[in-house]
């Protein structure tokens, strides 16, 4: 059975049970923010939204032991996340080079919403942590690229992400799989996933953020 096919009943499983009701769906900040009720993070996900980001395109057919792991955590990754969207770097912040932390973020902003929703008044631009054992290359500035992303309520950021590149390849998958989701009845026609009942999970998003401000630390 090919890979793809593989993916497609665990996705659409994982996807029905990802999300909850929201009853206030406003960032006061415009950092990115999970909506009210979001599930609490759970260290089983913690190889899977690790911060950190693949550096090479999957390969979505490959054998090899480590093609076969990419293709694993890709799949929890498209099926457990909350957010789903591609953005552009717009800044690379190497270690001790941001406000002399000595961390590194990328600074990026969100193009457009494939999946789940942003809560209002969320900034199009955000400050990312990036865990990556290796310096971030400054090449990353002006790339586009996927963002996998899992809440984390009441943590410092409320959220756990990975980042990866979006080539033709994985993003045309994406988009299938996608289109299928929303055939099924588990997203509506804007990517937002709905209950059992056919109602919308939380409210409707904007397929972008709202406001151009980077935050930097203090939010924009």
């Amino acid at each position: 059975m090919p890979v793809q096919a593989r993916f497609v009943p665990w996705m659409l499983a994982a996807l029905s049970m990802a999300f909850v009701p929201s009853c206030k769906n406003r960032s006061n900040t415009g950092e990115l923010t999970p909506p009210d009720g979001a599930v609490a993070w759970d260290s089983r996900y913690v190889d899977v939204f690790d911060d950190d980001y693949t550096r090479a395109p999957i390969h979505l057919d490959g054998r090899a032991p480590n093609d076969v792991r990419d293709q694993r955590l890709f799949a929890a990754r498209l099926g457990e996340a909350n957010l789903v969207a591609e953005v552009k770097v717009q800044q690379v912040w190497g270690e001790g080079r941001y406000q002399g932390r000595k961390e590194q973020y990328l600074e990026i902003e969100l193009q457009q919403v494939m999946m789940g929703e942003l809560v209002k008044g969320t900034a199009e631009r955000q400050l990312l942590l990036v865990e990556a054992d290796d310096p971030l290359p400054g090449a990353l500035q002006g790339q586009t690229l996927l963002l996998f992303l899992r809440w984390a309520p009441g943590e410092a950021p409320p959220y756990h992400h990975h980042l990866m590149p979006t080539d033709a390849e994985a993003m045309a998958y994406i988009a299938a799989l996608i289109e299928h989701a929303k055939a099924e009845g588990v997203l509506d026609a804007e990517g937002v996933p709905v209950d059992a009942g056919g109602g919308k999970r939380g409210r409707r998003k904007g397929k972008k953020a709202k406001g151009k401000k980077a935050r930097k630390g203090d939010a924009g």
